[in-house]
């Protein structure tokens, strides 16, 4: 006997949502809500293609999310547990490497605050430096205004 294998069904965004009888803003942002935890869907040709596994998937999430105390965070954490799309702990990183990335932080830290305060320093030089300046500039225009004063003193007369 001759079996025919199909190749499984890919449905667009647009699609599905006609299949749940959603509009397409809810299918992307439940969408959305399961990237951020990780879950990724399929794509074909740059764009997003659902299996019937995805359908059935996005049919329990609506399922889940209609019940009042549900937010669609908790509904997408849920079903993505039930589902087994993403683990339930989140993998560790060993202590030791913990541990080097943070004294690299540290020495990064320390050259960036280095480099800020070298920074500060300069301009406060310079700010003092022009106040100096200006001072000076001050000063000199009073005495050239003294100085006019004094003599104009003597052809006022």
């Amino acid at each position: 006997m001759l079996r025919v294998i199909t190749a499984e069904a890919a449905y667009t965004t647009e699609e599905l949502a006609d299949i749940l009888g959603l509009p397409i803003a809810t299918i992307r942002k439940y969408n959305f809500h399961f990237a951020k935890i990780g879950v990724r869907f399929t794509k074909k040709n740059g764009r997003l293609a659902y299996t019937n596994d995805d359908v059935t998937i996005f049919h329990e999430l609506k399922r889940i999310y209609a019940s009042p105390e549900m937010t669609l965070e908790k509904a997408v954490i849920t079903v993505a547990k039930k589902f087994n799309l993403v683990p339930d702990t989140p993998p560790t990183i060993s202590t030791e490497k913990q541990t080097l990335s943070l004294e690299s932080c540290e020495v990064q830290i320390k050259e960036i605050q280095s480099y800020i305060d070298a920074k500060f320093e300069e301009r406060e030089r310079q700010l003092i430096s022009m106040a100096r300046e200006i001072r000076a500039l001050k000063k000199a225009q009073q005495q050239k205004k003294s100085f006019y004063k004094w003599l104009k003193t003597f052809f006022e007369k």
